[in-house]
């Protein structure tokens, strides 16, 4: 069969394809098959007529391939992604696109610049072109999270620097991670005395600062790997303490480059992009740096930032979103954080989904901090942790069941939680004790340490973890709204923003507690601010709207999160209602006082009166506790 070629237009004319088929023969035509062709450094579509003829139709002035097909993968979706080789007026370009990018083929322009062209009404030829000619593709896998992943019977732990506990070649194990984590890189050892080496400077930490606050720290990074965490660890102290030095220890066990200065995150950083990243760093420790509220306590975009992250991170949650019109899977936190600031923060059930650890200043041995730093750059730390995951590897569905045993075990060994203590505590506690002994256990077994110090170092362990849980309860009561309210009670009393009469509305006994000061004249007594309740003996009733306001108006821009009604329940689930209205199923109670019949709260006058100073300290800050101990010396 002979084929006549027909050409309908040029680089030199574009326009000219644009005739429509049946103008070329000067009669109908019909198109029989598509292919496409590189010609003259561009691409044609060539297509073959049903009269025989051909016809080759430019569609671009350039040519592009596949040569890559990428498959981006996590543990919720898979992307893809191809990586192009085009050329364009004699220059040579590779890059990648999205695979939806490629699609709508708006990528031509920003990747090849002005001098590409696809020619009227052959963008979708264009497209075609470029997959036809692509030829061989290879396929490409990489994972863009860190953490366990299941190969075979076995696991391997994807890094940076790729897995870990693999055995054999890698090469088809690549990680690529967001920016901020790509130095989550830990080394392997040389030999086993190397191995040695780093698992003792990761130790020597524990000699950096008091058990209370070196162990807890020191613990979280051996649990980190052993994954599915509902707490998080906030080190807070005031700036020159250390701090942020110790946090950066902890982080460095995952990479020898995240020192002080390099951290993978900080509160400067939008919430979308810390649950962003605190989803791809699964099966790690990710310090989150400087929580500083501006302006005082009063920073409402820092504290909803905070609660958003440890909200997450402790109910396992992440926000689902809209692609377009496709729901998104969510991406709840899947890290262990350690956040660092100089306040906690604020509000009670946030409180409890974090184990707080409290640095004092001196308490840093700053000859010992500087000696782990050097480990930390050197990369000891990171080979530590290398150590630790590759002897997890083979045996790590075994840890996971031994790990939850012992926590089931350690649970029921705690004591009940009382009203002072969230339910939540118990179990985070035991968490971070059931991973230590993990890491001990693998110190134990490579030969770091001996079975004595096996033993000392969880008996110390014990104890450190005993002191942290107690000093949970001070913050815990410091942010739950029921005794933040006899708090801000007091500071109300104290500051003259509010007193409590007898039941005639005289002067009460002990005045100088329920907010009465002496005359000039030092003889008779003056009530103070607003009249908030009565005293009988031990019976204090409250006017519940008065006490309220006043509350909320020395909380400040730190008011009660619950409203009257619910601080009623409150007061009640902790004990702190003396008597209720059962006939009437109310919390408020009828009383005559002044002379008037009156609905109000009844309570112990020594839950007031007797709140202590370290609770003002802990529920307002160093600010509200200068007044309240002027207002006492006054």
């Amino acid at each position: 069969m002979k084929f006549r070629m027909i050409w309908i237009g040029s680089e030199d004319d574009p326009g000219k394809h644009a005739r429509a088929p049946e103008q070329i023969a000067g009669r109908p035509q019909k198109l029989d098959g598509v292919r496409y062709e590189q010609r003259d450094a561009g691409m044609v579509r060539r297509e073959q007529l049903r009269n025989g003829d051909i016809r080759l139709v430019p569609v671009a002035n350039f040519t592009a391939r596949i040569v890559r097909d990428i498959v981006l993968e996590d543990d919720n979706e898979q992307q893809r992604e191809f990586g192009l080789e085009a050329e364009v007026a004699g220059q040579k370009i590779s890059f990648v696109v999205p695979a939806e990018e490629f699609r709508r083929m708006g990528w031509v322009l920003r990747q090849l610049g002005p001098r590409a062209i696809i020619y009227p009404g052959q963008l979708q030829h264009a497209r075609a072109a470029i997959q036809w000619l692509s030829g061989s593709i290879h396929s490409e896998r990489i994972f863009t999270q860190l953490g366990w992943r299941k190969h075979g019977s076995g696991w391997v732990y994807l890094q940076s620097g790729g897995p870990v506990g693999l055995e054999g070649t890698s090469s088809n194990w690549q990680v690529q991670l967001p920016a901020a984590l790509q130095n989550y890189r830990m080394p392997p050892p040389r030999d086993h005395d190397a191995l040695v080496k780093a698992i003792r400077s990761s130790l020597r930490f524990l000699a950096v600062a008091p058990d209370r606050v070196s162990v807890p720290l020191l613990a979280a990074v051996y649990r980190a790997p052993l994954g599915q965490v509902d707490f998080s660890v906030f080190l807070t102290g005031r700036t020159g303490t250390f701090k942020t030095a110790l946090a950066a220890l902890c982080q460095q066990h995952f990479g020898a480059a995240m020192d002080a200065s390099r951290l993978p995150a900080n509160f400067a950083s939008t919430a979308n992009a810390l649950e962003e990243l605190a989803f791809s760093a699964q099966d790690a420790l990710m310090v989150v740096d400087d929580f500083v509220p501006t302006g005082g306590r009063d920073d409402p975009e820092l504290h909803a930032k905070a609660e958003r992250l440890f909200r997450a991170a402790g109910n396992r949650q992440g926000r689902s979103r809209m692609s377009g019109p496709r729901l998104r899977a969510a991406k709840p936190p899947r890290t262990l954080f350690l956040a660092t600031g100089e306040e906690v923060p604020r509000g009670h059930s946030l409180r409890s989904r974090l184990l707080i650890v409290e640095l004092r200043p001196s308490e840093v041995d700053q000859s010992m901090l500087s000696r782990c730093q050097g480990a930390g750059q050197n990369g000891l730390l990171a080979t530590a942790m290398n150590g630790y995951l590759t002897w997890m590897a083979p045996r790590y569905d075994v840890l996971q069941e031994q790990l939850h045993t012992r926590l089931r075990e350690l649970r029921s060994r705690s004591q009940q939680p009382t009203n002072s203590v969230h339910a939540r505590l118990p179990t985070a506690i035991a968490e971070l004790q059931s991973g230590w002994e993990v890491g001990l256990q693998f110190a134990c077994e490579v030969g770091a340490i001996d079975k004595a110090e096996r033993v000392e170092l969880q008996r110390r362990t014990g104890q450190a973890l005993e002191e942290l849980a107690a000093a949970q309860i001070c913050y815990h009561q410091a942010s739950d709204p029921a005794l933040r309210f006899l708090a801000l009670l007091q500071a109300a009393l104290c500051t003259g923003r509010a007193h409590v009469a007898d039941r005639l509305g005289q002067v009460p006994d002990g005045p100088e507690q329920w907010g009465w000061r002496r005359k000039p004249s030092g003889r008779a007594w003056a009530p103070q601010g607003t009249r908030i309740g009565w005293l009988a003996a031990a019976d204090l009733f409250l006017d519940p709207v008065a006490s309220y306001e006043s509350a909320q108006a020395v909380a400040g821009a730190e008011r009660l999160p619950v409203s009257s009604q619910t601080l009623r329940h409150r007061l009640r689930e902790h004990g702190l209602l003396l008597s209720v209205d059962r006939g009437r199923q109310m919390l408020l109670v009828r009383r005559t006082l002044e002379n008037v019949p009156r609905q109000v709260l009844h309570l112990r006058a020594g839950d007031v009166s007797g709140f202590s100073q370290k609770r003002l300290i802990l529920a307002f800050g160093s600010v509200h506790c200068r007044v309240w101990r002027v207002s006492r010396t006054n």
